[in-house]
């Protein structure tokens, strides 16, 4: 009994089909409230006349009579106790079950109620032929105060782009171009050099799928390959031939190699050494695809402005959900919090958040979902196909090379693709809110947009990755 309306779904169609058979009319049940400290908790004590449940009962059973094959009984004349022995306990579990639900879902249509989590439902006391007794407990949505958008300022920020920033840009593509040169005088290989070079590996003496290449080539100590393979690279001379030794590591892409050891056989074709300080000019913009410095300045211009706008929306984004979260006040139900808590600890597991930290995110999560959706029913703001499209598409691009097999993934697995539904309404309920709020006009470079307190989990990225790129 205890698995009891864990199927009820008090948000579906079946609201209004409840009462709509001649057995489910005949119910009258008694439904007594507790009065809660909390105005969001709903706690009832029901009963259920036993002439409701035995009309249910009758009918079940009348049903397995009918379709029941038992040996030494002709079909359909399977004797009444007989049944009840053998099957009594669950069709007594479905009735009531079964029950419960209709009985939960009118009365909440009936009071106009929108609870927040599943009701939780303790039976009290119940015996065949009596009346049924339990106890349900549930919290219902909050009233969302209405808030007028429009008393919201958000500071937009304007992009000041100077010759400065494209220089400093121009340095940074300089700084991690990689340009190669033939050896200015004789000397073995060492890191950092461009290697050409033939390989042919063997595992207990025998050739395996891609074990064997031509013209091959690499930037020592950039791990192209498996580990311990570049290290015994350097120190070689060209035209030298080395054997290596190398195991495959246990996670490989082709499992028939994962974890075995390997000999290699290198011939060394060529050495270059890299070029140092790259001059900024036509040859380093053809290098990295542009038609001269000109057009590569200007290519680095539009980057700059694209990035800029990027960033300054999700700045006032963040900045009208702050606003938003500050200035609309309400009671939030405690169990949606609960069961948000329980999500994110799993998703902690790695991060290992401070406690306090996550039952404020929390807290905030809940908060900024009953905000949104009350905006999205008060505004007739709804995910239509093209958004839901859109969130697909923008999900899939996380996984480069693998896009197809990410829609299709989405498409069949139901569940996810309602879970990206809800990305989508905050997604199109975000952009509406943003749009609604007053603006104050800004201007500012790249790096001052940087200072906002909203963009400082970015403004790391941005530093983790220079600091990637200088080492």
């Amino acid at each position: 009994m205890a698995e009891l309306v864990d199927a009820l779904d008090l948000g579906s169609s079946d609201l209004c089909r409840v009462g709509s058979s001649p057995s489910a009319r005949t119910k009258v049940m008694k439904i007594i409230e507790k009065k809660n400290k909390d105005d969001l908790t709903i706690e009832w004590d029901i009963t259920i006349p036993s002439k409701s449940i035995n009309i249910e009962l009758e009918k079940k059973y009348n049903e397995l009579i009918k379709k029941l094959n038992l040996p030494g009984f002709r079909p359909g004349k399977v004797p009444l106790d007989i049944i009840k022995k053998r099957y009594g306990q669950n069709v007594v579990s479905e009735t009531l079950d079964k029950i419960i639900n209709e009985s939960l879902t009118k009365a909440v249509k009936e009071k106009k109620l929108k609870p927040s989590v599943q009701p939780k439902v303790d039976i009290k006391k119940y015996e065949e032929g009596k009346d049924l007794e339990f106890t349900s407990n549930f919290q219902i949505m909050p009233e969302i105060p209405d808030i007028d958008l429009k008393d919201l300022t958000l500071e937009k920020s304007k992009l000041n782009i100077t010759n400065s920033d494209i220089d400093n840009s121009l340095k940074q593509i300089a700084e991690k171009h990689e340009r190669f040169i033939p050896l200015k005088s004789k000397r073995k290989s060492k890191s950092g050099d461009l290697i050409l070079f033939d390989y042919e590996g063997m595992i207990n003496n025998k050739s395996f799928e891609g074990s064997s290449g031509k013209d091959e080539t690499v930037v020592l100590g950039s791990n192209k390959y498996i580990p311990g393979y570049e290290d015994q690279m350097t120190d070689l001379s060209i035209g030298e031939n080395k054997k290596i030794d190398v195991v495959f590591p246990d996670d490989y892409r082709l499992k028939k190699v994962a974890s075995k050891k390997a000999v290699f056989k290198l011939e060394i074709k060529d050495i270059q050494e890299r070029v140092k300080n790259i001059p900024i000019d036509d040859k380093l913009a053809e290098e990295v695809g542009e038609k001269n410095l000109s057009q590569l300045r200007q290519k680095i211009e539009e980057r700059m402005k694209k990035d800029f706008e990027s960033l300054s929306g999700l700045k006032m984004r963040r900045e009208a959900t702050e606003l938003m979260l500050k200035k609309i006040q309400f009671s939030i139900p405690s169990k949606m919090i609960e069961e948000e808590l329980d999500f994110l600890k799993k998703q902690n597991s790695k991060d290992k958040k401070k406690e306090s930290e996550i039952k404020e995110l929390a807290n905030k999560r809940v908060k900024l979902g009953l905000i949104i959706n009350s905006i999205s029913e008060k505004n007739n703001i709804l995910v239509e196909d093209s958004d839901l499209t859109q969130a697909v598409v923008s999900e899939a691009s996380k996984y480069p090379g693998q896009e197809k097999q990410v829609v299709e993934f989405y498409k069949n697995n139901p569940n996810l693709m309602n879970n990206l539904r809800g990305v989508a309404l905050e997604e199109k309920v975000m952009k509406f809110v943003v749009n609604s709020c007053n603006k104050k006009d800004n201007t500012c470079t790249i790096d001052e947009l940087f200072k906002s307190d909203f963009l400082q989990s970015e403004k790391q990225l941005v530093e983790n990755k220079k600091k990637e790129s200088k080492k």
